[in-house]
């Protein structure tokens, strides 16, 4: 078909800036919003754009991954034809252990799947950026431009650009908005706005196939994403510019900011009302339940929570209990947790099935977010 497109996502970012939330999961799979995954983003802007093959490049086991997209049906991946989800795993280990055997090319898997895929162009991305991306458009605009590598930015303040984002560098133009250079986010040009790659691109097969035979010839062992933006500037590049809401979840921190910009109705509205909706696995669940004494306000709360206390300014995942007086103020809580009769909860993240014992206090600060690890069991203080 002309024009068929195929996608990578990588999800093998560096996570230890977010744990313990990625103890077990790669940041793709944080939950987001109440409802959503953060994969849900790639992957529903991959569905828009008519795409029915994607492969996902997995940094370890990827149980939470598998558990969350399965066939892929919830996005149209699940073709018996020729399209599908196809999932390499545990790919941190294959770079530490690839010269084990020198027969081997380390790139076998990529090229396998696009040669498969039979596709003229291919997106490639990472994982940890939120964004409601139009890859139609983004196609569009690449070949009618003609350049190799087509490369989706986003211009921010240039005191959001932390030295923690590995990957998603502030590029340089010069003249007719030629990309010239990439800094890394700790040393680049003194700015009030920032131009940062949001490590999403677009190419042809053929071109990163040709790229995959340089890179095994120079013997450079990346990640599809990291291998673009390591030869881009040997090749000519169109910078696509994105203006939507966008959050790079790079951190703790950076998770629990992008989900309070949630409760910001303009921020939710271009995040989910576009014209592309998100799309996510649907779970049948009862509505939340709220007791006559509960009270409620600025806050997302998922089905199958009971409210019985407060919850001001949070966002509360699926199967929530929160206890008579107790209060939850400036938090996000993750699906499962029982938060104890009296407990009191402000800036704090807390994991999966954690257990606030009654009474018990998790105080944090805007700026001091504290994280509680999945299956805790928060004790009051005694005497």
């Amino acid at each position: 078909m002309k024009n068929k497109t195929a996608a990578i996502l990588n999800l093998t970012e560096d996570n230890k800036y977010l744990k313990p939330l990625t103890n077990n999961r790669p940041i793709a799979a944080l939950p987001f919003a109440s409802r959503y995954r953060i994969i849900d983003f790639a992957l529903s802007s991959i569905y828009h754009a008519g795409i029915d093959s994607v492969a996902l490049f997995i940094g370890e086991s990827g149980r939470s991954i598998y558990d969350h997209v399965r066939s892929g049906d919830s996005w149209h991946l699940d073709s018996s034809i020729r399209g599908g989800v196809f999932t390499f795993s545990h790919q941190n280990w294959k770079a530490e252990h690839h010269f084990d055997d020198e027969s081997e090319d380390y790139y076998y898997n990529h090229r396998l799947y696009l040669e498969r895929s039979r596709a003229e162009y291919v997106f490639v991305a990472g994982s940890k950026i939120i964004a409601n991306v139009d890859i139609n458009a983004l196609r569009s605009n690449h070949i009618e431009v003609g350049r190799d590598v087509s490369l989706v930015y986003k211009n921010i303040p240039a005191e959001m650009v932390g030295p923690s984002h590995d990957n998603e560098r502030v590029l340089e133009f010069g003249d007719n908005r030629q990309l010239v250079d990439l800094h890394n986010n700790d040393d680049y040009p003194s700015s009030d706005i920032c131009s940062c790659s949001l490590n999403m691109y677009m190419v042809s097969v053929e071109f990163l196939l040709s790229l995959l035979d340089r890179a095994l010839k120079e013997e450079q062992y990346l990640e599809i994403d990291d291998l673009i933006q390591y030869y881009m500037l040997d090749y000519t590049v169109n910078p696509y510019e994105f203006t939507g809401y966008t959050a790079n979840i790079h951190s703790v921190q950076a998770y629990y900011q992008a989900n309070m910009d949630m409760l910001n109705r303009q921020a939710f509205i271009s995040l989910f009302h576009s014209s592309q909706p998100i799309i996510t696995r649907s779970k049948n669940g009862v509505p939340a339940f709220y007791s006559v004494r509960s009270f409620a306000r600025n806050s997302i709360i998922a089905t199958g929570t009971k409210v019985f206390g407060e919850v001001i300014g949070s966002l509360v995942n699926r199967r929530v209990t929160i206890g008579e007086n107790a209060s939850v103020k400036n938090s996000v809580l993750l699906q499962g947790s029982e938060i104890g009769e009296g407990a009191r909860i402000e800036y704090a993240i807390l994991d999966k099935n954690v257990t606030v014992e009654p009474g018990a206090q998790i105080i944090g600060s805007k700026n001091n977010i504290k994280v509680i690890a999945k299956n805790t069991i928060v004790r009051a203080q005694r005497g």
